[in-house]
């Protein structure tokens, strides 16, 4: 039960960044259209802030879980399957499903919005006809890896654990030998 809880925080972290990104992209993306260097530095800006978010919340996870005695190294690994079980759901949904030739496929949009941080990835894999074919194979990725990077980012969670309390040990060790009295004074 605690996984399927953890988990439906990060789809919920996951939701709201990408609704969050999605809103701003027309005004970011739009400003300099032909300007391929532009776009691909908001592309990337977009999957660092996304990727920065999930780190901040699954080591914040890992952390906290080491405090209360909860904490393995697995936990991290199964929320973020947890949290992929949307988008997993979407790409099961857009690889089965074949609309007529004039109709949209309407789970492969719902799938990209779900990945937005990627946009600038998949347009570019669009847009190339060699590549078009791997589109939404391509969303398998992301997916992957968003499973791996949460399950990483909880085990960082340990280390700075492990950082607080050697601070805290210093400090108390610090204390220590300051509060020794000096009997030739």
């Amino acid at each position: 039960m605690r996984f399927v809880k953890s988990g439906l925080q990060l789809i919920g972290t996951h939701a709201v960044m990408s609704i969050i990104q999605f809103v701003l992209m027309p005004s970011l993306f739009s400003i300099l259209e032909n300007n391929q260097i532009y776009q691909w530095f908001i592309g990337l800006l977009y999957i660092a802030i996304f990727w920065f978010i999930i780190y901040v919340d699954m080591s914040g996870k890992g952390l906290d879980d080491c405090r209360r005695g909860n904490y393995a190294m697995y936990n991290g690994f199964i929320t973020g399957l947890v949290a992929s079980v949307p988008p997993v759901l979407l790409y099961i949904l857009a690889m089965t499903y074949s609309p007529g030739p004039n109709q949209v496929n309407w789970f492969t949009t719902a799938l990209r919005v779900w990945l937005i941080p990627y946009t600038k990835i998949f347009v570019t894999f669009d847009s190339s006809s060699s590549l078009r074919h791997l589109m939404p194979d391509i969303a398998i990725i992301p997916i992957v890896l968003f499973v791996l990077g949460a399950g990483i980012s909880y085990i960082d969670g340990s280390r700075k654990r492990k950082k607080i309390l050697d601070i805290i040990d210093k400090s108390d060790a610090l204390r220590a030998e300051k509060s020794k009295v000096n009997p030739n004074i």
